[in-house]
């Protein structure tokens, strides 16, 4: 079910198990089923994160002009540094197609964030312009931890 839904609701879950066994199975025990399920099929959160280096040097060599900036730090424990843990802190891209269009666009540059909810918070800010059809340009991105003066520069 999860498989072709990964974003079915944990009452249908209920439902099926009743209806297959004649079980009732608790909001709870459905929830932490449906986590263990996603990880099992996608990866978890950690995994995913260790894959995003490799996926940004992938998209520069296919897609022409494509630019990232990652930045993470490594985790200290004391005066000591564990490579194998990386702390993401930010991360911007954009391409090259999108900046070289905005010579033909309104010289005005909008900005703004949204939030992003799920186990890791953040923000994805996103700098936009507009034609002169008012049709929307997006020229770059970024997700960082917060709206603070440090991410917005």
């Amino acid at each position: 079910m999860i498989n072709e839904d990964p974003s079915i609701k944990i009452s249908l879950i209920q439902e099926r198990i009743v209806a297959q066994t004649r079980y009732k199975v608790s909001y709870c025990k459905a929830w932490k089923a449906k986590q263990k399920v996603v990880v099992n099929i996608f990866g978890d959160w950690e995994g995913s994160y260790g894959y995003l280096p490799r996926f940004l040097k992938y998209m520069q060599q296919v897609v022409s002009g494509f630019f990232y900036d990652l930045s993470d730090d490594d985790f200290f424990i004391g005066r000591r540094v564990h490579r194998e843990f990386r702390v993401f802190r930010r991360l911007f891209w954009t391409y090259k197609s999108c900046s070289d269009a905005f010579q033909f666009c309104k010289p005005l540059i909008q900005i703004d964030g949204t939030h992003l909810y799920g186990k890791y918070k953040g923000i994805l800010l996103m700098a936009t312009t507009q034609d002169d059809n008012n049709s929307i340009l997006p020229l770059a991105f970024s997700i960082v931890e917060g709206e603070t003066l440090d991410n917005w520069s």
